[in-house]
């Protein structure tokens, strides 16, 4: 295990006084198991293991082991409902969850109902800004920005410092597809750039060929994708099959699986708004990488970071709280003062949401680089 990790996540329980008792401390997790975010998924897993793996060897929190129970919700609002229900019936003392944002706007209303805390790092739709903290419920937060954030610092970063003006829209018929074009489409005419074009395609899409075709016939400068792990993958493959040489930017993942795009030279050109970087030159990032490809012989994506500091900030909000009971966990959450491995202050707005870090990053050369860090400012 990775030193630098251990010291910058788990120092604040160290001080704590071991409980009397040996019971655990249960944390779930609504997690896209299978369907169309299973590969993430599993990356997020791999950031939840990490974090309790230290904790635990540290002593736990409040004296006591914790542990996770996870439910498969596939990215879907109905199975997301299932899997909730599942976890406030376990007892669980919070949440981490769940993953897609349409699985997360479903979750919501039940998690308020329950009254227990949820804490997300993947879901971006902008509903659920809105609709957290002084927007009604309480009870969910956000360490990642939102679509109307990232594409915020995407549309100043293609005005000022890119040619790209005429861009074709493409994505996903969910709530994380719309709101990621929606809030892209916003930001668009006050930066001087044209959307001449949007599509919506459902989850599990077999063939983009008809789509591409169209879309290259527009000749844009640019594709913004607001895809899904699965068939964003499937989108790529489709594009350099037709050997289309178009730049993406919007939301694509630079990493993943899609590297194996970038590396064949797919993607050059391209430039997408993140919300984390193995790039990014920081010492508790650094060991975090290191500790990923220890374990998976590859570095972490943003699935793995925001499981990670997710899980991590819940872990230090339950040490501060000195209990398990989750209306005290929910109010060490609001005013938790907490830095992500990133090296970046997490503090949650009256919206409930901390998500002040958005990377620009690149693809030139078939190589993926950090071209701007954007702090926002709420």
């Amino acid at each position: 295990m990775s030193r630098g990790i251990f010291a910058a996540a788990v120092w604040f329980v160290l001080a704590l006084p071991v409980a009397a008792n040996a019971q655990t401390i249960v944390i779930g997790a609504s997690v896209p198991d299978t369907g169309p975010a299973a590969a993430p998924a599993l990356w997020q897993r791999w950031g939840f293991q990490i974090a309790l793996d230290e904790v635990n060897a540290a002593g736990g929190v409040l004296g006591k082991k914790v542990e996770l129970l996870a439910y498969d919700n596939r990215c879907n609002p109905s199975e997301a409902v299932n899997a909730a229900n599942k976890l406030i019936e376990a007892k669980v003392v919070a949440i981490l969850g769940a993953h897609c944002s349409s699985a997360t706007l479903a979750t919501m209303p039940l998690i308020a109902a329950a009254k227990v805390p949820m804490v997300e790092g993947i879901a971006s739709s902008p509903k659920i800004t809105e609709l957290s903290g002084v927007g009604g419920n309480e009870w969910t937060f956000r360490i990642n920005p939102s679509d109307d954030d990232m594409m915020e610092a995407l549309g100043l970063y293609l005005s000022q410092s890119s040619k790209i003006r005429r861009v074709a829209v493409l994505g996903e018929d969910t709530d994380f597809g719309r709101g990621g074009a929606a809030a892209f489409a916003a930001v668009a005419k006050k930066d001087g750039l044209e959307v001449i074009s949007t599509d919506f395609h459902p989850q599990g899409y077999p063939d983009f060929t008809s789509l591409l075709t169209r879309i290259q016939q527009s000749r844009p400068d640019a594709i913004a994708l607001f895809q899904l792990a699965g068939d964003q993958l499937n989108f790529l493959r489709n594009a350099m099959q037709l050997g289309v040489r178009i730049p993406y930017i919007g939301r694509f993942d630079p990493g993943g699986n899609n590297l194996q795009i970038a590396q064949a030279g797919g993607m050059d050109g391209s430039i997408t708004a993140w919300t984390y970087s193995y790039l990014v030159d920081a010492p508790a990032n650094k060991a975090f990488v290191a500790e990923v490809e220890k374990r998976h012989n590859t570095t972490p994506v943003l699935q793995t970071w925001a499981g990670y500091d997710a899980m991590r900030l819940l872990l230090k909000a339950i040490a501060e709280a000195g209990s398990t009971d989750p209306t005290a966990i929910r109010d060490a959450i609001k005013k938790i003062q907490f830095t992500n491995v990133m090296g970046a202050p997490v503090k949650f707005d009256d919206h409930n949401q901390a998500g002040k870090l958005v990377l620009i990053e690149g693809i030139a050369d078939r190589k993926l680089t950090i071209l701007k860090e954007v702090s926002l400012h709420r």
